[in-house]
């Protein structure tokens, strides 16, 4: 596969870091809300919302 077909642009929807933020966001929202529907929709948004978890609460890992 190359270069030129990959989909995301590797900070929220592709690649390595786009899953580890998937994951990070899901751990977050469950840490939080205890609800699997608003874990998945957080996982979506994947790095916007780890930072909007950081800058409301102040902790960045679980």
């Amino acid at each position: 596969m190359s270069k030129g077909n990959r989909r995301g642009c590797g900070c929220c929807g592709g690649g390595v870091f786009g899953s580890i933020g998937s994951v990070l966001a899901g751990i977050l929202s469950w840490k939080v809300n205890h609800s699997i529907v608003w874990a998945l929709v957080h996982a979506f948004f994947s790095w916007f919302y780890v930072f909007y978890h950081w800058l409301k609460s102040g902790e960045l890992l679980p």
